[in-house]
């Protein structure tokens, strides 16, 4: 990538993208193979279904290359979060959420190139939407026009030691922000130990 970026998110989202595709050419190459089209019982032959199963998580690279994509990612990896926490102090919370968004898009990364799981689209379907629940938060001080806030519930979310921001108390905007906080949280209480691969 010879771009030179600003901000880590951009950077991520590029590099994201284009190693998507990387993986996508790998899966396309690897269906050709007869390893691949092989249907194997773990039970009849184990070393035919070790030899494909390994095939098919190394994307159909040999062990060494695949060993020295891994490591290219993970050097990828660390130039993008140095610039992140970078550009990411410690004095608010606005930045410890931000942390929340960015590691949930690099697992949503790595579960939609990398993952093993036969659930991961739905794992994914809910990090994303752990991820919206996250920019409705950290933009609340936005005076964008948003969308219907059902205001009859209000009561049933409260956040505490909140500093009174922009919004008029019991205003959409303040009631939209009070939703999306609790519920990312109460989100995270069912999802989060049940998103791992």
């Amino acid at each position: 990538m010879k771009k030179k970026y600003t901000d880590a998110q951009s950077y991520f989202q590029d590099w994201a993208q284009i190693k998507k595709k990387e993986v996508q050419n790998m899966e396309e190459s690897m269906r050709g193979n007869p390893l691949y089209q092989k249907e194997v019982n773990p039970m009849d032959d184990d070393e035919t279904w070790s030899k494909r199963f390994h095939f098919i998580l190394h994307k159909g690279l040999p062990e060494k290359e695949w060993k020295a994509y891994q490591k290219g990612i993970r050097q990828d990896r660390l130039q993008i979060w140095a610039m992140f926490m970078n550009e990411n102090p410690d004095y608010d919370y606005h930045y410890f959420l931000n942390l929340l968004k960015f590691k949930l898009e690099w697992m949503i990364f790595y579960w939609e190139n990398f993952g093993h799981l036969a659930r991961a689209e739905q794992d994914i379907s809910r990090m994303r939407i752990a991820t919206r629940l996250l920019d409705i938060i950290m933009d609340e001080n936005s005076d964008a026009p948003i969308p219907y806030v059902n205001m009859k519930n209000k009561h049933r979310f409260c956040v505490y030691h909140k500093s009174q921001g922009m919004y008029e108390i019991d205003s959409e905007y303040e009631v939209r922000f009070c939703k999306a906080y609790c519920l990312f949280f109460r989100f995270l209480e069912y999802h989060l130990l049940g998103w791992w691969d």
